[in-house]
């Protein structure tokens, strides 16, 4: 058995381990809940992490994923109405032509990696003979939009009936839609937000999963995941916030993080990626200095690139600061260093390093 299951007052949640099901998008457990809910005349919701069709386009002969030329990310595609592909950056929204050949090793064995949400309401299409309704960002966005979505929801002459029973969701917190009370809901990856490098990612993957849990009374839900082990996916499922929190915290004063440790992010951005080099590294170097000459060394600090490191056609880094004593360093170095007039950009008590 592949899954786990865990029981609440008015609700279960089964926990899918996927590393047992690589081969699939959709679990069998998915699979078998999809088709009885909608034999029952039940009503379906599918988290999905982002919007858009695929992630991009992988080479499978040399590894390559072709990325945008103006940021540092790889361009993802989109399935317009008349059923096209738009190829697009989801940064600073240029868009491509789709390649037909590996730009790095000229193969032509080029595949789309990863399915979003447009892919996944196909694929759901295809196997149930039902055509979900998108929900995400761009639905929801105005007063009208939201109006032309419940009246797609629907039907006019019965406000509680649906016009579909699986909605595709891309919205993070889920928030129950009025008159509409969903019987299952499903994560396809719940652990892709823990990909991220930052010391706020299972707090974040956390919350996601408990607020569902929490605000969907009598509702089924399945949890598909890479990482079934880790404490942030297995506590939510639980519903256990102090369990969670007692790691976390742990996890946060091993590493001097906030709240144990102050945190400050120096950012630089440069269209010349070997000016930008040379200016972090100038800085950097004034910074340990400091740290040298008034005796502060617990304080660390280190040099990075962020998650994305080009955006908008200008390369980025990152200086970070962290210690339990910040606030008097930083005087010092407001004191001593000119950080805005040299287009440093500064986040003080920075609640995140991404």
């Amino acid at each position: 058995m592949n899954y786990e299951q865990f029981i609440h007052p008015s609700k279960s949640i089964f926990l899918v381990d996927m590393t047992k099901e690589i081969d699939h998008y959709f679990s069998e457990l998915t699979i078998g809940g999809i088709h009885k809910y909608l034999k029952l005349g039940k009503k379906i919701w599918i988290i999905v992490n982002k919007k858009g069709y695929s992630n991009g386009i992988i080479c499978y002969e040399c590894g390559h994923i072709p990325q945008c030329k103006k940021c540092s990310v790889s361009i993802s595609y989109h399935k317009q109405a008349n059923g096209e592909m738009l190829w697009l950056c989801h940064i600073c929204k240029t868009q491509y032509l789709m390649p037909q050949i590996c730009e790095k090793c000229w193969s032509k064995k080029i595949k789309p990696y990863w399915i979003w949400a447009q892919q996944v309401a196909e694929k759901l299409q295809q196997e149930f003979s039902i055509k979900p309704i998108i929900i995400e960002s761009d639905t929801v966005n105005s007063t009208v939009k939201v109006k032309k979505l419940f009246s797609q929801l629907s039907d006019p002459a019965d406000k509680k009936s649906w016009k579909s029973s699986i909605i595709v969701w891309t919205q993070l917190l889920c928030q129950p839609i009025k008159d509409h009370p969903l019987d299952l809901l499903i994560f396809l990856n719940a652990d892709i937000g823990l990909n991220m490098p930052d010391y706020t990612a299972n707090e974040r993957n956390f919350q996601i999963l408990y607020e569902a849990f929490t605000k969907h009374s009598d509702t089924q839900f399945i949890v598909q995941t890479m990482k079934s082990d880790q404490f942030s996916i297995r506590f939510a499922c639980k519903m256990d916030k102090d369990w969670f929190y007692a790691a976390e915290w742990a996890f946060r004063k091993e590493y001097n993080y906030p709240p144990f440790g102050e945190l400050c992010v120096i950012l630089y951005k440069n269209e010349i990626e070997s000016r930008l080099f040379k200016k972090v590294d100038t800085l950097h170097q004034e910074l340990l200095y400091l740290k040298q000459k008034y005796q502060m060394d617990n304080l660390e600090i280190y040099s990075t690139p962020p998650l994305i490191y080009k955006m908008f056609g200008k390369y980025r880094y990152h200086i970070i600061l962290k210690w339990d004593n910040l606030r008097n360093f930083m005087d010092i170095v407001y004191t001593k260093l000119d950080l805005y007039a040299k287009w440093f950009k500064i986040d003080w008590m920075a609640s995140s390093i991404v």
